[in-house]
């Protein structure tokens, strides 16, 4: 059995399997079969994920080729790997079996196996195509802007098949975000979030908490949770989400708020002007709820906490360290205005 390695970009951590041997055999015997009959050849093995320890392996005979992410790697304890290794593929699955997200143009990808012998192994299938943040900077950078609109346009019917298919008579608690934001503002405490900034923060929040019926009004569907650019691939009109190890039952501006705060982020990151995230964040946001209900009111609905879940996103962006300290500052800042003005 032959097998051979390409080396790792230098940001990356080391390969966490020592029986390289036996990676191979268990991805031949357990993996491949599901996609294409053996025999099975020479196997290729490429780090794709620059922060992470996520891999391509492919089997040049049978041109098969799936991701390996492996959850043990730092100082992540081997339970608490398994146990997230376990949830995305149980969350994959889910999504698959029971609330359709397996075939036409919007899906999840395809788990395979998963392994707690070789560092909490998940095994998804390659899913085809580009990223949108692949897009995003293509738009910026080569005024590709209707490419991005179109992009956008299908993203907002993926997340309309998600939570329409998982929607609840359970209604929405104000109780996940707040909880959420505390985690974030303890998380930067620990560094660039001064107290005043914080209690500032607290501040605007709290008048979001008053307004209970914003969050109380809607039912609960199941949230991607991870909504970055890097967790969607476009093929054509096909959109394939990955990495749904944060999924969970939430507001379904969970999500929308989320991609609004990545593109205000990317566009203020990549050209300085995060203003000119509006009209692709306004399009998003009218897709969404024209394909989901089709009416005004219901845009107004979601709309109204856009703001607060957009907050969420961006301080959540701003705990990335690799991040410079002023621009990091900046998100902060805007998430702030947010809270603020956007009662």
């Amino acid at each position: 059995m032959a097998c051979w390695s390409v080396p790792p970009m230098p940001e990356v951590l080391d390969w966490p399997i020592r029986d390289k041997v036996a990676l191979c055999e268990y991805l031949k015997e357990e993996v491949f079969p599901r996609l294409a009959p053996p025999p099975y050849g020479e196997m290729g093995i490429e780090r794709i994920c620059r922060r992470k320890p996520v891999y391509l392996f492919l089997d040049r005979a049978q041109n098969i080729m799936v991701i390996g992410k492996f959850f043990k790697y730092g100082t992540v304890a081997l339970d608490e790997a398994w146990r997230s290794a376990e949830r995305e593929y149980s969350n994959l699955r889910l999504l698959r079996d029971k609330f359709g997200m397996y075939s036409d143009d919007y899906q999840v990808a395809n788990p395979l196996g998963k392994n707690k012998e070789f560092y909490s192994l998940l095994v998804t299938e390659k899913v085809p195509g580009e990223t949108l943040d692949y897009y995003i900077a293509r738009a910026i950078h080569e005024q590709r802007w209707q490419q991005l609109f179109d992009k956008l346009s299908y993203l907002a019917r993926f997340f309309v098949k998600l939570h329409r298919n998982s929607n609840t008579d359970r209604r929405v608690s104000r109780e996940l975000p707040c909880w959420y934001l505390g985690e974030l503002l303890h998380s930067l405490s620990q560094g660039i979030l001064s107290p005043l900034e914080r209690d500032t923060i607290e501040e605007h929040a709290a008048g979001w908490w008053e307004e209970n019926s914003i969050f109380t009004e809607d039912r609960e569907v199941i949230v991607h949770g991870d909504a970055t650019p890097t967790n969607f691939l476009f093929q054509g009109k096909k959109v394939t989400g990955i990495d749904l190890e944060r999924m969970k039952w939430a507001d379904r501006c969970w999500d929308l708020g989320f991609v609004a705060a990545e593109l205000k982020h990317h566009f203020a990151w990549r050209m300085g002007d995060g203003w000119a995230a509006e009209p692709f964040i306004g399009h998003f946001l009218w897709q969404y709820a024209a394909h989901y209900k089709g009416d005004t009111q219901f845009f107004s609905a979601i709309t109204r906490k856009i703001p607060f879940y957009m907050a969420l996103g961006l301080l959540r962006i701003a705990r990335n360290l690799w991040l410079d300290k002023p621009y990091r500052k900046g998100l902060i800042m805007e998430a702030e205005r947010c809270l603020r003005y956007g009662l």
